[in-house]
Protein backbone atom coordinates (compact mmCIF):
# COMPACT_ATOMS: atom_id res chain seq x y z
CA UNK A 1 0.00 0.00 0.00
CA UNK A 2 1.46 3.13 -1.05
CA UNK A 3 -0.33 6.01 0.56
CA UNK A 4 0.83 9.88 -0.76
CA UNK A 5 0.33 13.27 0.56
CA UNK A 6 -2.34 14.88 -0.37
CA UNK A 7 -1.46 18.31 -2.42
CA UNK A 8 -2.81 21.31 -1.19
CA UNK A 9 -3.57 24.77 -2.39
CA UNK A 10 -1.07 26.61 -3.58
CA UNK A 11 1.07 23.83 -5.13
CA UNK A 12 1.27 24.69 -8.87
CA UNK A 13 0.57 20.84 -9.90
CA UNK A 14 -3.18 21.73 -9.50
CA UNK A 15 -3.63 23.71 -11.79
CA UNK A 16 -1.93 21.33 -14.59
CA UNK A 17 -4.18 19.95 -16.83
CA UNK A 18 -3.75 16.01 -16.43
CA UNK A 19 -2.57 13.97 -19.41
CA UNK A 20 -4.53 11.54 -20.75
CA UNK A 21 -3.23 7.68 -20.37
CA UNK A 22 -2.12 5.54 -22.89
CA UNK A 23 -3.64 2.38 -21.48
CA UNK A 24 -0.92 0.37 -23.91
CA UNK A 25 1.76 2.09 -21.29
CA UNK A 26 2.52 0.98 -17.86
CA UNK A 27 4.05 4.51 -16.82
CA UNK A 28 0.66 5.38 -14.95
CA UNK A 29 -0.33 2.28 -13.22
CA UNK A 30 1.79 2.87 -9.89
CA UNK A 31 0.06 6.43 -9.70
CA UNK A 32 -3.60 4.66 -10.24
CA UNK A 33 -2.65 2.18 -7.46
CA UNK A 34 -1.33 5.03 -5.18
CA UNK A 35 -4.29 7.29 -5.83
CA UNK A 36 -6.63 4.26 -5.18
CA UNK A 37 -4.80 3.80 -1.65
CA UNK A 38 -4.21 7.38 -0.80
CA UNK A 39 -8.34 7.02 -0.89
CA UNK A 40 -9.01 4.23 1.00
CA UNK A 41 -6.13 5.28 3.72
CA UNK A 42 -8.42 8.83 4.11
CA UNK A 43 -11.88 6.94 4.20
CA UNK A 44 -10.24 5.37 7.03
CA UNK A 45 -8.17 8.00 8.70
CA UNK A 46 -10.91 10.91 8.15
CA UNK A 47 -14.28 9.05 7.83
CA UNK A 48 -14.94 10.05 4.59
CA UNK A 49 -14.00 10.51 0.95
CA UNK A 50 -15.98 9.53 -2.18
CA UNK A 51 -13.11 10.13 -4.90
CA UNK A 52 -9.45 11.56 -5.87
CA UNK A 53 -8.33 12.91 -8.75
CA UNK A 54 -4.37 12.41 -9.80
CA UNK A 55 -3.52 15.71 -9.43
CA UNK A 56 -4.57 15.63 -6.16
CA UNK A 57 -1.23 13.40 -4.99
CA UNK A 58 0.86 14.92 -7.29
CA UNK A 59 0.40 12.44 -10.27
CA UNK A 60 0.28 14.20 -13.94
CA UNK A 61 -2.50 11.56 -15.51
CA UNK A 62 -6.02 11.19 -15.99
CA UNK A 63 -7.27 9.16 -12.95
CA UNK A 64 -9.68 9.47 -10.47
CA UNK A 65 -10.32 7.12 -7.75
CA UNK A 66 -13.80 6.45 -6.86
CA UNK A 67 -15.10 4.77 -3.69
CA UNK A 68 -18.62 5.81 -3.77
CA UNK A 69 -22.16 4.45 -5.29
CA UNK A 70 -20.45 4.40 -8.55
CA UNK A 71 -18.01 1.56 -7.28
CA UNK A 72 -14.36 1.60 -5.96
CA UNK A 73 -12.70 1.70 -8.99
CA UNK A 74 -9.93 4.20 -10.81
CA UNK A 75 -11.49 5.62 -13.72
CA UNK A 76 -9.01 6.47 -16.57
CA UNK A 77 -8.97 9.27 -18.95
CA UNK A 78 -12.63 9.88 -17.41
CA UNK A 79 -14.99 12.29 -19.65
CA UNK A 80 -17.94 13.77 -18.84
CA UNK A 81 -20.36 13.00 -22.11
CA UNK A 82 -23.77 15.20 -21.46
CA UNK A 83 -24.52 17.67 -18.45
CA UNK A 84 -28.04 18.76 -17.97
CA UNK A 85 -29.36 22.06 -18.77
CA UNK A 86 -30.72 22.59 -15.08
CA UNK A 87 -28.75 23.16 -12.22
CA UNK A 88 -28.70 23.25 -8.44
CA UNK A 89 -25.92 24.99 -5.83
CA UNK A 90 -24.09 22.62 -3.49
CA UNK A 91 -21.61 23.59 -0.17
CA UNK A 92 -18.45 22.16 -1.78
CA UNK A 93 -15.51 20.87 -0.36
CA UNK A 94 -12.18 19.50 -1.13
CA UNK A 95 -9.27 17.21 0.31
CA UNK A 96 -6.91 20.03 -1.44
CA UNK A 97 -8.19 22.96 0.50
CA UNK A 98 -9.02 22.04 4.06
CA UNK A 99 -11.15 23.77 6.05
CA UNK A 100 -13.10 25.14 3.40
CA UNK A 101 -16.30 24.79 2.12
CA UNK A 102 -17.57 27.09 -1.02
CA UNK A 103 -20.76 27.34 -2.35
CA UNK A 104 -20.79 26.00 -6.34
CA UNK A 105 -23.27 25.73 -9.21
CA UNK A 106 -23.30 21.97 -10.90
CA UNK A 107 -25.23 20.70 -13.55
CA UNK A 108 -27.77 19.07 -12.15
CA UNK A 109 -27.26 15.35 -13.69
CA UNK A 110 -24.44 14.21 -16.12
CA UNK A 111 -23.41 10.97 -18.07
CA UNK A 112 -19.93 9.93 -18.02
CA UNK A 113 -17.42 7.16 -19.30
CA UNK A 114 -14.03 5.95 -18.79
CA UNK A 115 -12.27 2.60 -18.31
CA UNK A 116 -10.84 0.92 -15.18
CA UNK A 117 -7.19 -0.02 -14.47
CA UNK A 118 -7.80 -3.66 -15.90
CA UNK A 119 -9.68 -1.76 -19.12
CA UNK A 120 -12.72 -2.46 -18.56
CA UNK A 121 -15.72 0.32 -20.16
CA UNK A 122 -17.97 1.99 -17.73
CA UNK A 123 -20.70 4.35 -18.49
CA UNK A 124 -23.11 5.99 -16.70
CA UNK A 125 -25.89 7.60 -18.34
CA UNK A 126 -27.34 10.11 -15.93
CA UNK A 127 -25.94 10.42 -12.87
CA UNK A 128 -28.06 11.75 -9.38
CA UNK A 129 -27.21 15.23 -8.30
CA UNK A 130 -24.99 14.08 -5.27
CA UNK A 131 -22.47 11.87 -7.93
CA UNK A 132 -23.15 14.32 -10.70
CA UNK A 133 -21.84 16.94 -8.25
CA UNK A 134 -18.52 14.53 -7.48
CA UNK A 135 -17.93 13.52 -10.94
CA UNK A 136 -17.95 17.20 -12.11
CA UNK A 137 -15.61 18.28 -8.84
CA UNK A 138 -13.18 15.84 -9.58
CA UNK A 139 -12.96 16.39 -13.69
CA UNK A 140 -12.54 19.58 -13.03
CA UNK A 141 -8.99 18.48 -10.89
CA UNK A 142 -8.28 16.88 -14.09
CA UNK A 143 -8.26 20.20 -15.79
CA UNK A 144 -6.69 22.78 -13.65
CA UNK A 145 -9.79 24.11 -12.00
CA UNK A 146 -10.68 24.08 -8.07
CA UNK A 147 -13.65 24.53 -6.38
CA UNK A 148 -12.92 28.36 -5.38
CA UNK A 149 -12.78 29.11 -9.23
CA UNK A 150 -16.21 27.98 -9.52
CA UNK A 151 -17.53 29.66 -6.31
CA UNK A 152 -20.08 32.55 -7.06
CA UNK A 153 -18.69 35.82 -6.65
CA UNK A 154 -21.91 36.91 -4.84
CA UNK A 155 -21.43 33.91 -1.92
CA UNK A 156 -17.81 34.12 -1.25
CA UNK A 157 -16.39 31.41 0.57
CA UNK A 158 -17.24 29.77 4.81
CA UNK A 159 -14.50 29.00 7.18
CA UNK A 160 -16.41 25.44 8.08
CA UNK A 161 -15.08 21.75 9.00
CA UNK A 162 -13.70 19.83 5.65
CA UNK A 163 -16.82 17.73 5.36
CA UNK A 164 -20.24 18.19 4.23
CA UNK A 165 -23.65 16.79 3.31
CA UNK A 166 -21.98 15.69 -0.19
CA UNK A 167 -18.58 13.86 1.49
CA UNK A 168 -14.97 15.33 0.64
CA UNK A 169 -13.44 15.21 -2.58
Amino acid sequence: MAVREVVLIGDTRLRQVALAVDPTRQDWRQDAIDLADTLADLKVRRGFGRGLAGPQIGSPWRLIAFDCRLGTFVAVNPRITWRSDETFSVLDDCFSIPGRKVPVTRSKAVAFECVDIDGHAHVFERLEPDLAELVQHEVDHLDGILMTDRAGQQHGSTATGVDSRMGAT
